[in-house]
């Protein structure tokens, strides 16, 4: 009898792409944790609220900013491309695995 292999959904489908834009404070409404000098991916940490529907939620795991790979760069390394973006700033991100 054949025994049926039920596959596991991978993350990469849960990516998705959000268009941030700066407060009026320069700020992108959310406070980035984590990097390479922590041994973990960059991340979104505590959320402003009214950051609309196209924002980051907690604990988001930052994959890509403006088409720039940060999932290895330290955080200071990350502010700065953040820092160098232009608006509206694309961020690719995904929801981390409960």
């Amino acid at each position: 009898m054949a025994r049926v292999v039920q596959k596991k959904s991978h993350w990469a489908g849960r990516v998705r792409q959000c268009a941030l834009s700066r407060g009026p404070g320069g700020q992108l409404g959310f406070v980035l944790l984590g990097g390479a000098e922590h041994g973990e991916f960059p991340y979104a940490g505590a959320v402003v609220a009214g950051g609309g529907e196209e924002a980051l939620s907690e604990g988001e795991l930052l994959l890509e900013v403006q088409g720039v790979r940060v999932s290895g760069l330290p955080r200071y390394d990350v502010l700065e491309v953040i820092r160098s973006c232009q608006e509206p700033i694309v961020v690719k991100a995904v929801r981390q695995a409960q």
